[in-house]
């Protein structure tokens, strides 16, 4: 279970990137009070809790209804990641997410940012949501390791609220160039973890 928990925390902090999403949270909730921007975080993440695990369990029977095999889902999910990874360290995600910073400070209303783009795309965006399936359907056998996985998002989330509390602080006092190398440094993880996945799915596919 504790492997299951500390693998699956790895996963969803480097997918979520918060510390990618400071700036951009800064961005929206500029001129809100402190309470206004603790709410917007805290439903953020709430939203964000509730759209993840709706689409683990809906999307996983969607692919048992397609015939998708577990061993196919991990290929695929270890693809997506990868992807993932190469956005966050070529930066090509940050700039995407730029845009949609931009286009939600033409029409600010802090109400409005908390599911859009707060929850989607920032906290439950595709590589979260891939790695959420990849994970339930990879811990399905026994069901109580699920346990882990939803823990994991939980305590993931949770230290990105506590991440989105604190961002004055954070982005104030350190510099914008370890935020970055950081970012890549978890990017990496993830591109190794991703290697893995598809690894395991090509040798059970092929009985290698």
């Amino acid at each position: 279970m504790l492997a299951v928990f500390l693998n699956s925390f790895v996963l969803f902090f480097i997918t979520i990137d918060t510390i990618g999403n400071l700036p951009f949270f800064i961005s929206l909730t500029e001129g809100a009070k402190i309470k206004k921007k603790n709410q917007i975080a805290f439903k953020s993440v709430v939203y964000a809790f509730f759209i993840l695990i709706l689409f683990a369990y809906l999307g996983r029977y969607l692919l048992d209804a397609l015939g998708v095999t577990l061993d196919s889902l991990k290929i695929a999910g270890g693809i997506i990641l990868m992807f993932i990874a190469i956005d966050i360290l070529f930066e090509k995600r940050k700039k995407r997410r730029e845009k949609k910073v931009e286009a939600a400070l033409d029409e600010k209303n802090y109400d409005e940012i908390i599911v859009f783009p707060m929850a989607i795309p920032f906290i439950a965006g595709p590589s979260t949501l891939a790695t959420i399936i990849l994970l339930i359907g990879n811990y399905s056998n026994p069901m109580n390791l699920q346990i882990g996985v939803i823990l994991a998002l939980i305590a993931a989330l949770i230290v990105s609220l506590l991440l989105m509390i604190g961002a004055n602080f954070t982005t104030k006092y350190i510099p914008q160039q370890i935020l970055h190398a950081t970012s890549r440094v978890f990017a990496f993880i993830l591109a190794a973890l991703a290697t893995q996945f598809i690894i395991d799915g090509v040798k059970a596919s092929f009985n290698i």
